[in-house]
């Protein structure tokens, strides 16, 4: 019954985003489509939603005794708190410094607890959503109105 509400969320989830998505204006001649990759992540959202609607209904009865794991609400709330400290400081220090801050925090949620590997991903992580977003899709990238490193790092 979890995975199949779940998987319900889920769809709400990714209509909501397609919606979204379909809200950007279209693209002027010779550009990339600015609603592309939340049009794309919903698509997918979508097709796990499927997936798990489609799975749990050939899915037998769970067996007595066997429950799912719950997680804490707790990393659920830290989860989002992040994800509202992030979004604000990239208003306040541009993308590369709130980038660079949150990665191996949501990293750690998410049970990576390699101290080389937390590190690396403080300069992985901007660096490739960078060549992704701004260079490859051609995104403006959002520049800080208190302070932006990626004004200091181009010079």
């Amino acid at each position: 019954m979890r995975a199949y509400s779940e998987g319900l969320v889920l769809a709400v989830v990714a209509l909501v985003g397609l919606w979204g998505a379909w809200q950007v204006p279209a693209a002027s001649t010779g550009d990339t489509w600015a609603g592309i990759v939340p049009f794309s992540a919903s698509l997918a959202l979508l097709g796990l939603a499927s997936f798990m609607l489609g799975s749990t209904a050939f899915a037998g009865a769970p067996k007595p005794g066997e429950d799912e794991k719950q997680p804490f609400p707790g990393d659920v709330i830290g989860l989002f708190v992040i994800a509202l400290l992030y979004q604000q400081s990239i208003r306040w220090f541009g993308y590369v410094l709130p980038t660079a801050l949150a990665a191996p925090v949501v990293l750690f949620l998410f049970g990576i607890r390699s101290r080389v590997g937390l590190a690396v991903s403080v300069i992985l992580c901007p660096l490739i959503f960078h060549i992704l977003f701004f260079e490859l899709l051609g995104v403006f990238p959002p520049y800080g109105e208190v302070f932006d490193l990626l004004d200091w790092i181009k010079g």
